[in-house]
C-alpha cells in the first residue's frame, strides 16, 4: 500500500521533528539556567 508507506514516512518525520524540538528545548532551558 502506497498510502501506508506515505503515512509511515510522515509519522517518522513528525516523531523525528518532535525529538529534535525536545532536545533543542532542553538545550535552551539548560543554557538559560547557567
Amino acid at each position: 500500500m502506497i498510502l501506508r508507506k506515505i503515512l509511515l514516512g510522515v509519522t517518522e518525520i513528525a516523531s523525528m521533528g518532535l525529538l529534535a524540538g525536545a532536545v533543542a528545548f532542553w538545550a535552551v532551558a539548560l543554557a538559560s539556567l547557567h
